[in-house]
């Protein structure tokens, strides 16, 4: 007689336990508290701030070493050169990790994802997109591009990212998006002479063809923090004369300039092999206008861009605008009462030079302290026929473009 053939009951319970293990392995696996993977990040975190602290040590018995001022920064990027600088630095780290400048940094294309978030938890940055590398210095955690020349001050993406030159000059980064939302708003309030229809093509600095280089490649652009200050050390106005402009806190803003020589001097204000200064033109201007438009609303229900009388310096100023000094030409960075997310002065104070023009004439942007700020907000366009025109209601202010090629 034929037996039942049959799964045993040892092969069944044996086949469960098998499952039920593989089960746990894969919960363990998908669990954001899987020991297997936090145990991971522990040592390598271990690992990375040992490297740091390796590093720093280097950095600074190079500092004692030199009986003068460092010559030169570290930079490695082979296994042999890390060692130098690391002594603890192995194998597992070969490729994925690198010395820039005296500072650690990781290879983007060479770390997994989670390895990623545990460096940047460290403050460890990647590297810079190739195609930067040649004029940006470093990125902001929040991806605002640094260029070379200059160091971060203050501020976030949100808020206005303000970095600093060498020689104290300020700027504010405005996030572009998408570059078609650079461009001119023809709804703003602006002179009956000026239309839509006979408005042309805004002048460029000389050496700049194409405005929207630079935002499209990093996302954005620069303007001066202030309004174009005299030459450090001078107390007069400025005046109608070729020179080079700051853009500092406290400086004397530079009134009583002609077109002419407020486009010259922003645009000798900064030019290297980096970046490039020149008068905003009317993209620049409106784009910008945009930028702050989130945060002018919020000061008081009535504030907008139509209406700036509660963050500028105008005849009519209202609270929180209306401080001690207003309806009078103040120096540079005066009141924080006067400023739209890191920007200074882009409505009132003095009224501001642009690259834009029309058919009949040139066109300025802002209002002044002598001017209604319901008549002539931040957004307004004011036509000026005349190209010689000058007087003490009137400045400038640079934007930085940043080169590309």
């Amino acid at each position: 007689m034929k037996q039942k053939k049959g799964i045993s009951l040892i092969v069944l319970i044996v086949t469960i336990i098998v499952i039920i293990i593989l089960a746990a392995v894969v919960v363990l696996t998908l669990s954001k508290n899987n020991p297997v993977e936090s145990a991971r990040k522990a040592r390598f975190m271990e690992d990375v701030r040992s490297f740091q602290d390796e590093l720093a040590l280097s950095i600074s018995n190079d500092y004692v070493t030199e009986t003068k001022k460092r010559k030169n920064k570290f930079n490695a990027t082979e296994f042999d050169d890390m060692k130098k600088y690391i002594p603890s630095f192995t194998k597992d780290y070969d490729g994925k990790l690198y010395v820039k400048d005296d500072e650690l940094m990781y290879k983007e294309d060479n770390v997994t994802e989670n390895e990623k978030k545990w460096l940047e938890e460290l403050g460890i940055k990647g590297a810079l997109p190739k195609d930067w590398e040649e004029f940006i210095a470093s990125v902001t955690d929040d991806g605002v591009p640094i260029p070379k020349g200059f160091t971060y001050v203050e501020g976030t993406k949100e808020t206005g990212t303000v970095i600093q030159d060498d020689k104290g000059n300020e700027f504010v980064w405005i996030p572009v998006d998408d570059v078609s939302d650079y461009k001119k708003d023809f709804d703003f309030p602006k002179d009956s002479s000026i239309t839509e229809s006979n408005l042309l093509d805004d002048v460029l600095p000389n050496g700049i063809t194409n405005e929207t280089l630079d935002v499209a490649k990093y996302g954005g652009f620069y303007i001066g923090r202030y309004e174009a200050g005299t030459p450090d050390g001078t107390e007069n106005t400025g005046g109608d004369r070729v020179a080079t402009p700051v853009s500092k806190k406290d400086a004397v803003v530079w009134t009583n300039i002609t077109y002419g020589n407020a486009k010259k001097n922003a645009e000798q204000m900064i030019s290297n092999k980096y970046v490039q200064t020149g008068l905003l033109t009317g993209k620049a201007w409106d784009t910008t206008c945009h930028w702050i438009e989130d945060y002018v609303e919020t000061i008081v229900t009535e504030s907008s861009l139509r209406d700036s009388r509660f963050y500028g310096n105008y005849l009519d100023s209202e609270s929180p605008a209306n401080v001690v000094g207003y309806g009078k030409i103040q120096k540079s960075g005066y009141s924080d009462a006067w400023k739209t997310k890191n920007i200074y002065d882009l409505a009132g104070n003095v009224r501001e030079w642009s690259n834009e023009i029309y058919s009949s004439g040139l066109i300025l942007r802002g209002g002044s302290y002598a001017n209604v700020a319901k008549c002539d907000p931040v957004s307004y366009r004011d036509n000026c026929s005349y190209s010689l025109h000058s007087n003490g209601l009137l400045g400038f202010r640079p934007r930085l473009y940043i080169k590309t090629n």
